[in-house]
């Protein structure tokens, strides 16, 4: 790809070598088919490299997810909550965790 770039690039750099030779100060230049093919030709060159290299940031960008994060008191009241179901466990009956969970579902209280 690249020796390929420099090939093309060489080629027109010697088009426009000749056309500076063949143009005299002060004279007005003809383009001719074969050069303004050649032209064209680069210019689509380009443009496609400018499509490749488009094309390959879009896929080196991340994916990035904007999700809601609690706030200080959100934390601090699922911490809280947490040890206390931990101390219900370690220091509450099954009996007496069945029955909190049955009067909490009676209640429609979802913690």
């Amino acid at each position: 790809m690249r020796r390929e770039a420099a090939e093309e690039w060489r080629r027109l750099d010697e088009v426009r070598r000749e056309a500076r030779k063949g143009v005299k100060s002060g004279e007005v230049a003809e383009v001719s088919a074969v050069a303004r093919e050649m032209l064209r030709e680069e210019e689509e060159v380009v443009e496609e490299e400018r499509q490749r290299e488009k094309e390959e940031e879009k896929e080196k960008r991340e994916f990035i997810v904007h999700v809601p994060l609690p706030d200080e008191k959100e934390i601090e009241r699922r911490v809280l909550e947490k040890k206390k179901m931990e101390l219900l466990n370690k220091y509450v009956s099954e009996g007496l965790m069945e029955e909190q969970t049955e009067a909490k579902d009676m209640l429609n209280i979802q913690r």
